[in-house]
């Protein structure tokens, strides 16, 4: 790929995406330490997100514009991208994901452009969009806004194999995931797999977005966004699409042995 390309698109195209999350950057609230820049181009929608929570504060008009110009340019260079996600680190860890509408429900593989230097986001994004961002597209997932404790990132490892293994309709995978002794819900949940594998929705987590650590027993709500594959879950993302388009799940972990074990889920 050249390495002045970004997504297909010209080489200027990347001072528009700078302009954009320098302005959301400057409406950040204190002391954040991951953030999370949404736009959806089909409907010009812009959301952020500090460490796992929607911010509240209007997106600046100027940023959700530019971020309108990029697409179109982007389209206009071949691309087919509806949604665009920049993850941003206090520490300058930066990365881009883009959804392509027009590969279906493929499955999505991760890949992360990271800036790992001291300073702020701002000058990493600025390094990184100088040397250009390698990817295929679209990479499922970039940075997570995880919370910092390291069960809580265990946690959030935990449930990107879950939801991999029912994207994949892996039944036994998510067998292996599970307590010795999972909850009703959570067995009729993994039988419904095994039986009919995934036919509503492919589901991508993003952030914990609250967290409990009880010793032997760990819970967390989780942020996912689903690709969806029925009729009736294209009707609920739509209608998810007017508050931020996420889903929220919890989830409740078992300790076993030190390995964390899903044990319940709620939808």
């Amino acid at each position: 790929m050249n390495a002045g390309a970004i997504g297909g698109g010209a080489v200027d195209d990347r001072g528009l995406v700078e302009q954009a999350v320098a302005l959301v950057l400057g409406e950040a609230p204190p002391g954040w330490t991951r953030l999370n820049i949404a736009f959806d181009a089909a409907s010009s929608e812009v959301t952020v997100t500090a460490d796992g929570r929607v911010v509240q504060s209007p997106v600046p008009p100027q940023a959700v514009e530019a971020l309108s110009e990029y697409h179109r340019q982007a389209v206009s260079n071949g691309s087919s991208w509806r949604r665009l996600s920049i993850g941003c680190g206090s520490d300058g860890t930066l990365s881009m994901r883009k959804d392509d509408g027009a590969r279906g429900v493929s499955r999505r593989w991760p890949q992360r452009v990271l800036a790992a230097i001291t300073v702020s986001c701002l000058a990493a994004a600025a390094v990184v969009f100088a040397v250009g961002w390698r990817r295929s597209e679209p990479p499922r997932l970039g940075v997570l806004a995880v919370p910092l404790p390291a069960r809580a990132k265990a946690a959030f490892a935990v449930l990107e194999e879950w939801y991999a293994a029912e994207d994949h309709g892996d039944a036994a995978r998510m067998r292996e995931l599970s307590c010795a002794h999972p909850t009703q819900s959570l067995s009729d949940w993994i039988n419904t797999i095994a039986y009919y594998g995934q036919d509503q929705g492919l589901v991508f987590p993003d952030a914990l977005t609250q967290f409990r650590d009880d010793g032997a027993a760990v819970w967390v709500k989780v942020a996912v966004r689903i690709r969806p594959i029925d009729d009736r879950m294209k009707r609920e993302v739509e209608e998810a699409q007017a508050h931020g388009g996420f889903f929220f799940e919890t989830v409740t972990f078992s300790d076993e042995g030190g390995t964390l074990k899903v044990c319940d889920g709620q939808r």
